[in-house]
């Protein structure tokens, strides 16, 4: 592809991303004009305090948290896929999302009047997101102890997938022994979610999603030499142990945050790398790796307003529910056209 119908393909990128924005801050049940909206965002004041609470407390947290989750879980993803050479791998294949998980689980459904945690105050007060993090740190340290002791990538994936399903077992003893009417709360959580998304949250947020997305500015050139083995990028010079480890602790430390405060995302990470070398017909990660970022910001925030986060319906749809129509469809491309091509062969 020349560089012509490469600048084309990132232009329409942006394009898309400003477009979902704008929609998301201006449409909802209550609709703002984008003159409006400007207004209040260069700080030249609203027509309306309603106005100025809906677009800088309501609606702007949500977008930026779309953003940042959404750009990062697909270059996070991007780099499992080289790191493994597995086109299914995703961030979360590590278990610190079911970490994290695990740890909300015990928060949800272990306190409260009725919990078998109710007289521990400390647990209480970590909070569920608190929690989160907690249990998608134990499993990162863990993952990250295996992975610098081993330096296998492959190890490391097999361990996280063992330390994903360890915690969903413990969970569903959580959910088979409690109280049925705080199982509603789990759900939500385990869902995913931008909705709820605080500016303090944010700063989290964004500096583990800037973590991520800087170094895979430092990782894009070493991810090229992996693509032909691990011999090949070590005759290049490159440290592939010092690769793998960075990569694994980014990501992993990416899918912790991310589950802790907006829930398990899912098939961001899987879909978007996908869908940009198919556009940009090229494994080149310093061209993939940006044009992931820009596709999983669309995905994400284009989910969110079909599942009617702006309120335009009465019900709101849980955002991995519409991901899936996403990443579902992108999977199945996957593995049917690496058959046609073996077959072709």
């Amino acid at each position: 592809m020349g560089k012509g119908a490469v600048a084309a393909v990132f232009a329409l990128l942006v394009v898309l991303v400003l477009a979902v924005v704008v929609v998301l801050i201006t449409q909802g049940s209550v609709a703002i004009p984008l003159g409006e909206v400007v207004r209040v965002l260069t700080g030249r004041g609203a027509e309306s305090e309603i106005t100025r609470t809906i677009v800088l407390d309501a609606r702007l947290p949500k977008v930026v948290a779309g953003l940042l989750a959404g750009a990062a879980l697909a270059v996070g993803g991007t780099q499992m896929q080289a790191l493994f050479r597995n086109p299914l791998a995703d961030p979360f294949v590590l278990g610190v999302s079911s970490g994290a998980i695990l740890g909300a689980a015990v928060v949800i459904l272990g306190t409260g009047g009725v919990g078998w945690l109710a007289g521990l105050g400390v647990v209480s007060q970590l909070g569920v997101t608190g929690a989160a993090v907690a249990g998608a740190g134990a499993v990162l340290l863990i993952a990250l102890g295996i992975a610098r002791r081993v330096g296998d990538p492959v190890v490391v994936l097999v361990v996280g997938v063992m330390l994903g399903y360890l915690a969903g077992a413990i969970v569903d003893m959580l959910v088979y022994y409690t109280d049925p009417d705080r199982l509603q709360a789990l759900a939500t959580f385990t869902r995913g979610s931008v909705r709820n998304v605080t500016w303090d949250e944010l700063r989290i947020i964004s500096i583990a999603c800037a973590v991520v997305l800087g170094l895979s500015v430092y990782l894009a050139q070493p991810l090229n030499a992996l693509l032909l083995g691990e011999r090949y990028a070590s005759s290049l010079g490159v440290n592939v142990r010092r690769v793998h480890f960075l990569s694994l602790a980014s990501v992993a430390v990416l899918s912790g945050i991310t589950t802790a405060y907006c829930g398990a995302i899912g098939f961001v990470g899987l879909a978007a790398p996908h869908l940009a070398r198919g556009l940009l017909r090229t494994a080149d990660h310093r061209l993939v790796l940006p044009a992931s970022a820009l596709i999983g910001a669309v995905i994400v925030l284009a989910s969110e307003y079909i599942a009617g986060g702006n309120g335009l319906t009465r019900t709101s749809l849980p955002l991995n529910s519409v991901t899936a129509f996403v990443g579902a469809p992108v999977i199945l491309w996957v593995l049917l056209s690496g058959r046609a091509r073996k077959q072709a062969r």
